[in-house]
């Protein structure tokens, strides 16, 4: 069993918000440029798995732990409760319908 398993397995019941993401990652870029415009990035425990570690193979091994202990191992994924809420494929296409705020406020990360 990789030793993340047990990491990921903490980190997304630690945390009400968590997103799995990479600095290097433009889709991660992407999102985190929403949750700075709603002003929430400090409710979000992002987990950054080019700050974890510099070894390419490694990231795999994060991912893969994601993907066992939640499902997805997409770069980034919002989890919320432990479960997987979204990628940015959802914030673009509630961004694009108008109604990103409302989705974000169901799931209580926007008041």
């Amino acid at each position: 069993m990789s030793k993340y398993i047990a990491i990921a397995r903490e980190v997304v019941s630690s945390h009400k918000f968590v997103q799995l993401s990479a600095s290097w990652c433009p889709d991660c870029v992407y999102s985190n440029s929403v949750w700075k415009k709603f002003g929430v990035t400090d409710k979000i425990f992002n987990y950054d798995i080019a700050a974890v570690t510099k070894d390419r193979a490694e990231w795999n091994e994060i991912r893969d732990a994601f993907q066992q202990v939640t499902g997805s191992r997409n770069l980034p994924t919002l989890y919320v409760d432990g479960k997987v809420w979204g990628t940015e494929a959802e914030l673009h296409k509630f961004e694009k319908n108008g109604t990103l705020k409302a989705e974000l406020q169901k799931i209580g990360l926007v008041e």
